[in-house]
């Protein structure tokens, strides 16, 4: 189904007004279904599985209306405990217990019909909102026994959740047949712009979408609507789908559309055909416009209807309740297992006993990389219990400021690896945290003319890969494409995941030392598709990367402009032109680190979340006053190898202007030395050096690298 994106601002109605500011936003309020059809779409055969349980669900609730149509026994109660996994780096999204507990709250007077606006419902639908007798209560107890607030923090860049990613859950949600799994994130990245977008408030699946314990059976709700009543209805409307409800509009994501009758209804007999609204709160007795023809005058819609998209969400009906008791009383992904007496007393919901709380803590610049005599602020970010005491400590000779306070900061002097402790207590216990802290010497290893080609095997010497969480793919050496030499970098955009990020790091660099010089690179891209929102940021550190500055951010338009243009097969180029070269220190803000002598630079390319992606490749990267590529270097040495192909010894010929330091190795495909490396000192005019000269060569291909003071030429030798 294609979903259907509006652009919402806070003039049109209050449904979620806490991120509207005076410009739009789009909103997707809901992305249950989409979430759905993306994973039935990959796993047909659990549509087929899914499809089969909802029909008997279906026959569940009917007999349920018919025996509490019929039946005038005492309620039952339906408690169901909750945890809430707040995934956080540190920020705003870390939001607090007393903001789930008042969630929490505000849910359960939604499923007793006990908000404050119980008066004004539409008269015929308020006469069928009625007290669900289902409670939700934070479990005590975590899986293993332990107590528990019901409320984990997790430092977690799964924050910026990728709802494309099921594996994400994995690690973060307990049993869901023992809990209602709620995960809190900064934002949710939709598994793609056909199927979902914009701003993403929540989603979960249906039961029977999965199987029972699956860790995917979990509500994913975004932290900053959480802040009202109205927001948090948005919460409520989430846990009805994980109770089996469906829009009141039809099992799709649009209202406005077509009657819900089209799409597959609700299933539910008090709740009228309807096409559903967004941001709206149209009169439910006058509304003409969106008369369904299945309904019979006189005709009202249930605008007010939690399972709408209405901005005027107040109540479920009788029919809702009876079918999410339905889906409780159910085996189907263990729903009859959540509330039974075993299961509240193995996670605690009516205990009281206070937690001793689980230490943790951050990096305020979330770094844990240093210069030898600098420092970093540590910030408690522990949970689970009040805490009475802090204590940190360190080793490797740091220094902590204030070691008995919530925030401190720490001096490292020590180049090496430094480790970091809080330990928090209470009356209940203690728990310790440990981190480690990586203190560097700042001194450059670049302190004068530079040249990098990638041609070695193996990640050249000072440079570094970092990796995101989520990252599938990572930065790799290749021989399929070269700028200059016979090899360079790239990351494989077609094994990438949405909004994978793969950092390439420089070694570090005395600028000051030399102002005059260019610092540059050489780059290829294809851009996928139109839509493709790849992007290259190139950053800057000054600290040992404790902290880094944007210095500018290329868009995959940009990038692929002058280079390998739009292209949705998988590139490689394979002519020059198709390389741009990127001088760095020609950018306006170069200036302000020219006074460096410990400057890092690093490539940071973000995968998209939309379009077609494709490789990208890095070479030749240069510090210097002139480039020193080997092509140049080549030509200017005259350098040759011949005959190539050989059957037997090939002859590797340059000439040498002045006396130098010569090395000559010879490696496979696999970078295994085949022959004994030559290393002398040369003096100036013709060189001759053989190469192969027992024939102990095989059949195959082989790399010929030669360095002259260091610097670095390579050229290949087929031996047939």
């Amino acid at each position: 189904m294609k979903i259907q994106l509006l652009n919402f601002a806070l003039s049109l109605g209050l449904l979620i007004p806490s991120l509207i500011t005076s410009q739009e936003k789009i909103i997707q309020p809901c992305n249950t279904y989409a979430a759905m059809e993306d994973y039935f779409t990959k796993n047909p055969e659990a549509k087929v599985a899914y499809e089969k349980t909802q029909i008997k669900m279906q026959k569940e609730y009917e007999d349920l209306m018919e025996t509490k149509g019929n039946s005038k026994s005492a309620a039952v109660q339906f408690t169901i405990p909750v945890v809430f996994h707040i995934l956080h780096i540190g920020g705003s999204e870390n939001i607090s217990d007393a903001v789930c507990i008042n969630a929490i709250d505000k849910i359960n007077l939604d499923f007793s019909a006990g908000g404050s606006d119980f008066s004004s419902i539409f008269p015929p639908f308020q006469a069928l909102y009625v007290n669900s007798d289902i409670k939700f209560m934070l479990a005590k107890k975590d899986p293993s026994g332990n107590c528990t607030t019901g409320i984990n923090h997790i430092y977690s860049t799964k924050t910026d959740w990728n709802q494309a990613l099921t594996s994400n859950y994995t690690g973060i949600t307990w049993n869901p047949s023992k809990y209602l799994n709620v995960i809190i994130v900064n934002q949710i990245v939709p598994q793609s712009t056909v199927t979902g977008g914009g701003v993403i408030i929540g989603y979960t699946y249906k039961p029977g979408t999965w199987g029972t314990g699956a860790s995917a059976d979990a509500i994913v709700y975004r932290h900053d609507y959480l802040n009202n009543f109205i927001d948090i209805r948005l919460l409520s409307h989430e846990i009805g789908h994980w109770l089996n409800l469906a829009h009141t509009f039809g099992n799709t994501n649009n209202p406005g559309v077509i009657c819900g009758s089209l799409s597959g209804g609700d299933g539910v007999s008090d709740t009228p055909d309807t096409k559903g609204n967004f941001s709206s709160c149209p009169a439910s007795s006058t509304n003409s416009a969106i008369v369904c023809t299945s309904n019979q005058n006189p005709y009202y819609q249930n605008v007010e209807n939690i399972m709408d998209y209405s901005s005027c969400a107040k109540n479920f009906t009788q029919g809702q309740t009876i079918k999410m008791q339905a889906a409780l009383s159910s085996a189907t992904s263990g729903r009859n297992n959540l509330w039974s007496a075993q299961n509240l007393i193995n996670t605690d919901v009516n205990g009281n006993v206070p937690c001793k709380p689980t230490a943790d803590f951050l990096s305020i610049n979330n770094s844990y990389t240093v210069c030898s005599g600098g420092s970093l602020t540590m910030k408690d970010f522990s949970f689970n219990g009040i805490i009475s005491s802090y204590q940190w400590a360190v080793n490797n000779s740091a220094t902590v400021i204030s070691p008995n306070n919530s925030i401190t900061s720490i001096s490292f002097s020590n180049v090496g690896v430094t480790n970091v402790s809080l330990t928090v207590a209470n009356a209940q216990g203690s728990t310790t945290k440990v981190k480690t802290v990586t203190v560097l010497n700042g001194m450059a290893a670049i302190n004068g003319s530079y040249f990098e080609s990638f041609e070695d095997e193996g990640l050249p010497q000072d440079w570094l890969i970092v990796n995101s969480s989520a990252a599938s793919t990572t930065w790799e050496q290749t021989n399929s494409a070269a700028f200059d030499g016979v090899s360079c970098y790239y990351i494989n955009g077609q094994q990438a995941v949405v909004n994978e990020v793969d950092i390439l790091q420089m070694p570090m660099i005395n600028v000051l030392n030399n102002q005059t010089d260019s610092l540059k690179f050489s780059y290829s891209y294809a851009r996928g598709s139109n839509t493709n929102n790849d992007v290259l940021k190139i950053q800057v550190s000054t600290d040992c990367g404790g902290t880094w500055s944007n210095l500018t951010t290329l868009s995959s338009s940009q990038l692929a402009a002058g280079s390998g243009g739009l292209n949705p097969n998988p590139f490689f180029p394979s002519i020059s032109s198709e390389w741009k070269t990127y001088n760095i220190s020609e950018h306006p803000f170069w200036p302000n680190y020219i006074n460096s002598q410990s400057l890092l630079v690093r490539f940071n390319f973000q995968q998209g979340s939309a379009g077609v992606r494709n490789n990208f490749f890095i070479d030749a990267a240069s510090f210097g006053g002139q480039d020193v590529g080997i092509n140049q270097l080549t030509k200017s040495l005259n350098l040759t190898l011949s005959p190539n192909p050989s059957n037997s010894e090939s002859y590797l010929k340059f000439n040498l202007s002045e006396s130098k330091s010569v090395k000559v190795n010879v490696v496979d495909v696999l970078g295994k030395n085949m022959l004994p490396e030559i290393n002398n000192n040369l003096f100036s005019g013709e060189q001759i050096i053989t190469i192969n000269k027992d024939n102990k060569l095989t059949k195959g291909l082989y790399f010929i690298n030669l360095s002259i003071n260091g610097i670095k030429m390579h050229k290949k030798l087929v031996i047939n």
